[in-house]
């Protein structure tokens, strides 16, 4: 095992022959950035020589509803994020059918499990997430449970760290999925805790589609009959800051197992579906798994650069830090700084006072 610190502090050694000073021009933090665009191209070197048969590469991460792109899931995730930093502002509340539906703990604060949304779990209304389930005629364009016109199926989508790209998408490796009835009409009923109990059954791996623009006009290949995913780039126009940043949709997932008899609304008591998702892929810097949150609060985040292993096999190290050496630093260490902010190069002013000195 070795660090993202083992391998930057002994690239520093290397380049300053083990001795630090004031004069060292370079920063630990320019050398991890360095690393992590240099293991990218050295995975993609070696891809076709066995280099991805080795499990240290992928990192494996939950999605959860904090990395939710939906404004209302990640508003109340901060409300909570403030009440816990100064209790005086107030304990959050659930609101509304959707917030009302999100499986939660007692005292409302969300698991990170999550539903498929759609118009049931945000209501009884249309809205936009139709899309899911109909043309812009009205016609369906899924198969599968719909009795009542609930539009039961679904998607949702998550904020994910930059996959690294390969062919076949060879970077992502599974994507998985699980799931399990939620009441969320009654979270305390003695026979569905909603706080507790297990998955006791194994996860459904996910196809990635690659285009859902197109194949939803063919019964045959139409990817919203079945679960699946795919993989996003988020607008620039996203005022919550999540413009650019990739996103990962799991569509074609059901909202509910219960077809309310057939009615138009249901009477009694809601039954959804919760889900959990699992992702294990390659990332372009590791360090990115840092913005996925696991499961459960009590939980520490995934990355530590003093602690958690750096996902390269360790016999490509070598080559690692050569690359490092050979490229950046010979660069860098022979470039002659600018230090005084004076409006002359440096080298120049080196240039014009190293000629022969004149007796006077």
């Amino acid at each position: 095992m070795i660090t993202l610190d083992q391998i930057a502090y002994n690239i520093k050694n290397l380049a300053y022959g083990g001795t630090t000073s004031t004069e060292n021009q370079i920063g630990i933090v320019q050398i991890k950035h360095w690393v992590h665009y240099h293991r990218a191209k050295l995975i993609v070197d070696y891809a076709e020589k066995g280099i991805l048969e080795d499990v240290t590469l992928y990192q494996p991460m939950q999605i959860t509803l904090r990395n939710s792109t939906s404004n209302f899931i990640t508003d109340y995730y901060k409300e909570w994020d403030e009440y816990e930093r100064n209790s005086d502002l107030g304990q959050p509340t659930l609101s509304g059918n959707t917030e009302g539906n999100l499986p939660h703990m007692s005292n409302g604060k969300l698991t990170g499990e999550f539903l498929a949304l759609t118009t049931l779990s945000t209501g009884i209304e249309n809205g936009y997430t139709n899309n899911s389930s109909r043309d812009w005629y009205g016609r369906k364009k899924i198969g599968g449970q719909d009795r009542g016109d609930f539009r039961n199926i679904g998607k949702h989508n998550f904020f994910i760290p930059t996959p690294i790209t390969l062919k076949n998408n060879a970077g992502i490796k599974t994507i998985s999925l699980g799931r399990r009835p939620h009441s969320p009409d009654d979270i305390t009923t003695v026979d569905v805790n909603e706080q507790t109990g297990g998955y006791q059954k194994s996860e459904i791996q996910l196809e990635e589609v690659k285009d859902t623009s197109w194949n939803t006009q063919n019964k045959f290949t139409n990817p919203y009959n079945k679960p699946h995913y795919s993989i996003h780039r988020a607008g620039n126009y996203r005022s919550d800051g999540g413009g650019g940043h990739m996103f990962l949709q799991i569509g074609g997932i059901q909202t509910s197992p219960n077809n309310f008899n057939n009615e138009i609304s249901p009477t009694n008591r809601k039954v959804l579906w919760k889900y959990r998702a699992y992702a294990n892929m390659i990332l372009e810097n590791p360090t990115d798994i840092d913005m996925m949150w696991p499961l459960w609060y009590n939980v520490k985040k995934y990355w530590d650069d003093a602690t958690t292993p750096y996902p390269l096999p360790m016999q490509y190290i070598p080559e690692l830090i050569q690359r490092i050496l050979q490229v950046e630093l010979q660069i860098t260490l022979k470039t002659i700084p600018d230090l005084i902010t004076d409006g002359i190069d440096d080298t120049t002013k080196r240039k014009l006072t190293s000629g022969a000195q004149v007796q006077k």
